[in-house]
Formats: C-alpha cells, sequence, structure tokens
C-alpha cells in the first residue's frame, strides 16, 4: 500500500472510531491507528489530529484492554509505560557485541583507517571504497531486539558484551516502535544499534521545570539521557523526552533461524530502510563518501 493510501485508509478509520466508539472487534485496527498516529506526531513531526482527539482514541482502546486483558498484546501502545520496575536492571547479553568507535584527529588517522579496511576486504589499495557518513550523537547506546516484528528487549551498551535490560523504559520512548514489518522484507529476528539523547532545545526547558520545582539542575543532556535511560521509573523516561536515533542493523536471521546479516549489501542503504519503517535515522547529515583519498 503506498503512503497516500495508508493515509486514507488510516483518516478513514480515525474519523470512524470518533463517531463510535470501537468494539471488540476493533481492537488490532484501533492499534493501527494509533501507532499511525503516533509515527505522523513522534517521527514524521506531522500530526494528523489533534492531541485531543489522539486522547479519545488512546482511551477507548485502554478500555477495551481493561475490560478484556487477555486480549493485550505486548506491542500495544498501551504497553509503552510500564506499571512498575525491578528495583535493579538485570544484565542481558547481547546477541553481538556492541564495539565501540575509533577516534581520528588527523588525515593520517584516516588514511590509516582506510587502509585497514582494504586490508580487512582484500582490496587492492588503489580501489575506492565507499563510505557512510554519519554523526556521532553524543548521548547513551541502547541495543533493540525484534523478533517476529516486536521489540522483546532493549538494554544499554554495558560493556559490549553485557548490558542493562532497560525494555520498559524503552517502550516508553514514542521514538522506539514496538512493532515494525521487519517480515516484509524477509527478517525475522532483528538487532539494532541506536543512540539515546535529549535534543538541547527540550533540554533546557526540562532544566527550566525543574528549577521552578526546586529540584537539582540536570548537567548536560548526555547526563540526562542516560540517566533517564535508568531510571526506575518508566513516566520519568517519557517525561525526559528521550529520542533514539538508529544507525546501525547489528545481526539479522530470516524465518529458518539462518544468520543473513552478512548478505545485506550496503549500510547506507540499510539505514535508508530503517527509516522507512518508521525509525528516527540520521537525516541530511548523513551522506556517502565515493572518494576517500585525492
Amino acid at each position: 500500500m503506498d503512503g497516500q493510501n495508508n493515509i486514507s485508509e488510516m483518516m478513514g478509520k480515525s474519523r470512524i472510531f470518533l463517531q463510535q466508539k470501537a468494539g471488540i472487534n476493533d481492537m488490532e485496527s484501533l492499534r493501527d491507528v494509533l501507532r499511525f498516529h503516533e509515527n505522523r506526531y513522534y517521527i514524521q513531526h506531522d500530526p494528523l489530529v489533534s492531541d485531543a482527539e489522539y486522547d479519545i482514541l488512546y482511551n477507548q482502546l485502554k478500555e477495551l484492554e481493561r475490560n478484556y486483558p487477555e486480549l493485550i498484546t505486548p506491542d500495544s501502545p498501551t504497553q509503552r509505560v510500564a506499571a512498575d520496575l525491578s528495583p535493579d536492571f538485570p544484565q542481558v547479553q547481547h546477541v553481538t557485541p556492541m564495539l565501540s568507535l575509533d577516534n581520528v584527529y588527523s588525515d593520517e588517522d584516516l588514511n590509516d583507517f582506510d587502509t585497514g579496511i582494504k586490508k580487512l576486504l582484500a582490496l587492492a589499495s588503489e580501489k575506492n571504497v565507499q563510505y557512510s557518513v554519519e554523526p556521532k550523537y553524543d548521548g547513551g547506546s541502547i541495543s533493540l531486539l525484534f523478533e517476529n516484528d516486536v521489540l522483546v528487549r532493549a538494554a544499554t551498551r554495558g560493556n559490549g558484551v553485557l548490558g542493562e535490560d532497560i525494555t520498559p523504559n524503552a517502550k516508553s520512548m514514542p521514538s522506539i516502535p514496538l512493532k515494525v514489518s521487519f517480515s516484509s522484507i524477509g527478517w525475522n529476528k532483528v538487532e539494532l544499534r541506536g543512540e539515546a539523547l535529549i535534543k538541547k532545545e527540550n533540554f533546557e526547558n526540562i532544566n527550566k521545570l525543574r528549577e521552578e520545582n526546586g529540584l537539582t539542575l540536570f548537567a548536560n543532556p548526555r547526563n540526562a539521557a542516560t540517566g533517564g535511560l535508568r531510571t526506575k521509573d518508566a513516566n520519568e523516561t517519557r517525561k525526559r523526552g528521550i529520542e533514539a536515533f538508529i544507525y546501525q542493523v547489528g545481526y539479522v536471521e530470516d524465518k529458518e533461524g539462518n544468520d543473513i546479516t552478512r548478505n545485506i549489501d550496503s549500510h547506507f542503504q540499510n539505514i535508508e530502510q530503517l527509516g522507512a519503517l518508521g525509525f528516527k535515522i540520521p537525516g541530511v547529515e548523513k551522506n556517502y563518501v565515493r572518494v576517500f583519498r585525492k
């Protein structure tokens, strides 16, 4: 279904549910409508309904799930904020290690990196390599694990092998989809890498509000974001306006359980695909570098 047809369908369903309350047989359709409006608001920054209309739709689903708790699904929009959290964050193992990034400070460092890549790929020294150049976001690194299109786990980077399970907090962040149609491209199990951060303008507003309430001010956006990921109250994570930008596919399995990560042709195209699936990705600052050396 193309984008315009999808908008027409979702807006048509929205109008119906706003005019008459959804019933038990409408629950999944109502969830789809709410996911659509979440994406329009939090990802595309182009909402198509008012906040009041969204609340009406959301509360309809909440009431239905309260009356029929056996029909609640883990990817429902109502499940973003957990009722409670364990007092400690359990450790979980990443499917593949989250390695740290190297720094470069000169043209010589960049050329050494280029040489190392060519050796790793067994390429001739005169061969030009295409690089995807993206910003290094200053926040907290996260890992997202999806199985059968549903977010099943989120974790901090930790030591690169083990991270802290922050799934309830990640679910409270509207920029992280709870359900993604990976199956449409043949992906059954997917581990993604990303960075959770707070934009400067949001950070200033948060500190202003804290000052008005006599609370200690946050030192900087990075500390506020990383602390928000580890708070024991998922509502607090949501209040901080933390956004997740996804910058890498770490691991992919097909439905037969085969590791198909190496079958991916292009990191750049991969990130574009994630953007099309509903994730926040680097925008205009992301680019191809086709010629590394002059």
